[in-house]
């Protein structure tokens, strides 16, 4: 009986440490699963969250450059705060008719109406208009030199009471007097010897030197 009772209790014993075991295992296996399904939404929202801080990125890089371009343009203004009150009286567009009759109008018959925008900007700009019978040189010195001075710059000269028209491409100035706040007039004597008579000398071997102070008038 004795015996019997030991091996009995021997094997209860062994069921018992195997029963342990599966039931440690199933318990570990419990927590990993757990842990895993704790773990899982944290990563989907923190997927989630990655992803929707890098759209909110790219939205605000996205508006900084759109903002950027759209204020590009404000930067005239800082040209427009260099003009002097005495200056930005004269913006504005000035014209006078010539005929053709005189070489400096560019054209073979009829009459030109010369044009001169001064921008707030402190840029300018010049235009020839011919009017009547159209030759075929018409305005073909006038083109090459706007082709020579693309760009134009504008100033007043306060103590020489003079408009200055710079062509920076070719480093030539043209003079105004400033006869009123409304007519400005060519001034030929500092057109013909200012500046070592580089400004002459540009006329004579690209357009046609002026023979009178033509005057302009403010529309």
């Amino acid at each position: 009986m004795m015996y019997i009772s030991l091996k009995q209790s021997g094997f209860v014993i062994k069921h018992l440490g195997l029963m342990i075991i599966l039931g440690i295992g199933l318990s570990a296996c419990d927590v990993n699963h757990t842990e895993s399904k704790d773990h899982s939404p944290v990563s989907t929202t923190a997927s989630k969250h990655e992803n929707n801080s890098i759209k909110n990125n790219s939205a605000v890089k996205t508006l900084d450059d759109v903002a950027g371009r759209t204020f590009l343009p404000n930067n005239s203004q800082d040209q427009i705060q260099k003009l002097s009150g005495t200056s930005s009286q004269y913006v504005g567009r000035y014209h006078t008719r010539i005929s053709c009759a005189d070489t400096f109008a560019d054209c073979e018959s009829g009459e030109a109406e010369y044009i001169l925008n001064l921008l707030a900007d402190g840029s300018a700009y010049w235009n020839v208009i011919h009017y009547g019978r159209i030759g075929t040189k018409d305005g073909s010195k006038s083109a090459a030199v706007n082709q020579l001075c693309p760009t134009l710059t504008w100033k007043v000269d306060d103590i020489e009471h003079d408009l200055i028209i710079h062509c920076p491409t070719s480093d030539v100035n043209f003079y105004f007097n400033i006869d009123s706040a409304r007519l400005l007039s060519v001034n030929v004597e500092k057109l013909f010897y200012s500046d070592y008579g580089k400004n002459r000398e540009f006329l004579e071997q690209n357009y046609f030197v002026p023979t009178k102070a033509y005057i302009l008038k403010k529309e």
